[in-house]
């Protein structure tokens, strides 16, 4: 899968990511830093963050997707608890 280098997030770095400099992007095996499982990181994953979601163009894979869903999961919770927690005390506050 060929790399757009237009559709990129503009970095400040003095080089290239190896994908950039290879000119495609190349399936990448990473072990999720949660449970500890190998995970292919596809190419196409890859291009959708790098120019799709404009990831920084030096970030990786660190969390299968189960972990990442659970991480997800984990901190949607934490935001509601934390918003009727500021609701109720602008409620007592009034």
């Amino acid at each position: 899968m060929l790399v757009n280098v237009e559709a990129l997030a503009p970095n400040n770095s003095y080089g290239a990511p190896q994908f950039v400099k290879r000119g495609y992007y190349e399936d990448v095996p990473f072990t999720c830093s949660s449970c500890g499982s190998n995970e292919i990181w596809r190419a196409g994953q890859q291009k959708w963050w790098y120019e799709v979601a404009k990831g920084y163009v030096y970030s990786t894979a660190r969390l299968c997707r189960t972990c990442r869903r659970r991480d997800q999961a984990r901190r949607a919770e934490a935001r509601r608890v934390h918003l009727e927690g500021v609701v109720r005390k602008r409620a007592r506050d009034a």
